[in-house]
């Protein structure tokens, strides 16, 4: 770019450049290093690219969540000593890199229970993992202390922090089927009712802000509360949390889907069923991955004729299906749409 251009007017030009291209100028001048890869400019850059949405289909290891165009895995292993070890990845596909946290005090062992949450704080583009610890068991007192219940972790900082604010009770059961819609992680989790001696368990999703850091329960009507929570599933649909009803009793399975209206307790609206026409050559319907910019549902389906794993894209308004040509055996996929961003570029 000539040297007879003023530098803000070669600002405004990058700024409407391609991640890709971004990548490549940042090795044409120092100034042009040093403007894309300040803060100002990926936070910025994110936020006025954040509605080109782009698709994803990637097999994976143990996912944690995507926010905001980054992808988050985590492994679990245990160390010499015999304590166990959480490592997390978060990834961003577009610039091709990756960032390690190693995440610390992981309890897995009777009667505590460690789970890992990722998020993208969209006030501040700033990666996030919530360390959550509780008790799972049924049967342990719920008057037990729980050490460090809540740890938040922020890439901008580097550093764990404990929490001001715990779960609303001791009581709930959380699940690893969460997703990111705005400023809120949202769980599929359980809720321990006394009853008599015993307990029964009643279905909740359970929600946390990252920006106030707090947490609330979302309420679900009563059909979807009192069944099973393998029966259940959340996923997001464009700006919206759904719930996947598993209707397993018919013999090619159908998941009924439903819509989340602002978050308000109760306010969920039945879609559509997702369901295989009798006459195709679906054996079962497998699972929900997610959803094309368009509403449609992409589905895991087993064929009859030689029991193949297949991916197809389904039809609410024709009720029909169509394979896209992926086929495997020993899935998971997840299908997920995201943005091009400059995030962990600066890390």
């Amino acid at each position: 770019m000539s040297d007879h251009i003023p530098f803000e007017i070669q600002t405004e030009i990058i700024k409407n450049l391609p991640v890709k291209s971004l990548i490549r100028f940042r090795s044409v001048s120092k100034p042009w290093k040093s403007l894309i890869d300040s803060s100002e400019f990926i936070v910025n850059y994110h936020v006025n690219h954040s509605q080109l949405q782009h698709h994803l289909l990637v097999r994976l290891p143990i996912m944690l969540g995507t926010s905001q165009g980054l992808f988050s895995f985590c492994k679990n292993k245990v160390r010499s000593d015999g304590n166990k070890m959480m490592s997390v990845v978060i990834w961003n596909p577009t610039i091709e890199k990756s960032v390690s946290v190693v995440v610390p005090n992981v309890l897995q062992d009777h009667p505590f229970r460690t789970v890992v949450v990722f998020g993208v704080c969209p006030r501040t583009m700033d990666p996030m993992l919530v360390k959550i610890t509780y008790i799972y068991s049924l049967e342990y007192d719920m008057s037990i202390r729980i050490p460090s219940q809540v740890e938040i972790f922020t890439l901008s900082s580097g550093a764990w922090r404990s929490s001001s604010n715990n779960m609303p009770r001791k009581s709930i059961l959380l699940t690893r089927n969460q997703v990111n819609v705005d400023s809120f992680i949202y769980w599929l989790a359980t809720d321990r009712i006394p009853r008599g001696d015993g307990y029964y368990l009643k279905n909740m999703i359970l929600s946390f802000d990252m920006i106030s850091e707090e947490f609330a329960e979302i309420y679900l009507p009563d059909s979807l509360a009192q069944l099973g929570d393998s029966k259940l599933f959340i996923r997001k649909l464009r700006t919206s949390l759904v719930m996947l009803e598993i209707n397993r009793e018919v013999e090619k399975r159908e998941y009924c889907v439903w819509r989340m209206e602002n978050g308000a307790p109760n306010s969920f609206e039945k879609l559509f069923i997702i369901k295989a026409p009798d006459a195709s050559l679906i054996k079962k319907i497998d699972g929900v991955l997610g959803f094309r910019k368009t509403g449609k549902p992409i589905i895991e389906a087993l064929y009859d004729t030689d029991e193949r794993n297949a991916l197809f894209v389904y039809d609410p308004d024709s009720e029909q299906i169509n394979d896209i040509g992926i086929y495997g055996v020993g899935f998971p996929y997840l299908a997920s749409s995201y943005v091009e961003t400059l995030l962990l570029l600066n890390h």
